[in-house]
């Protein structure tokens, strides 16, 4: 049987955890976020794609790794300074919006010659 005692620790636990996760995350969309005004370019390695959707002007998309959950997807093309501006291209589609299935090892829009 577990002790009152037993479970205030554990609550005390729980709350430093909580602190020290969300800290975590604030870091990381403060790096990604100072990433974006010095270098919004971004290689194919460093992008998620999605399995199946594409933008209309045929390039996956995608969106940036160690994003925050504030992000969206993308054209992968405009991700990565490649966009033509004489095709139709995609808005973004928030990630709050939009649900999008990421790639897998076997399914993915990723170019595999880019």
């Amino acid at each position: 049987m577990i002790t009152e005692e037993q479970y205030k620790e554990a609550i005390k636990i729980k709350e430093e955890a909580q602190k020290t996760i969300n800290k975590y995350c604030i870091e990381i969309n403060d790096r990604f976020e100072e990433r974006m005004k010095t270098n919004p370019i971004f290689n194919k390695d460093e992008l998620i794609f999605s399995a199946f959707q594409r933008c209309p002007c045929g390039a996956g998309l995608a969106y940036p790794k160690n994003c925050g959950f504030n992000h969206y997807w993308d054209c992968s093309d405009i991700l990565m300074g490649k966009q033509d501006n004489q095709v139709k291209h995609t808005g973004i589609l928030p990630f709050s919006t939009y649900e999008i299935k990421s790639e897998t090892a076997n399914i993915t829009t990723r170019d595999k010659n880019a």
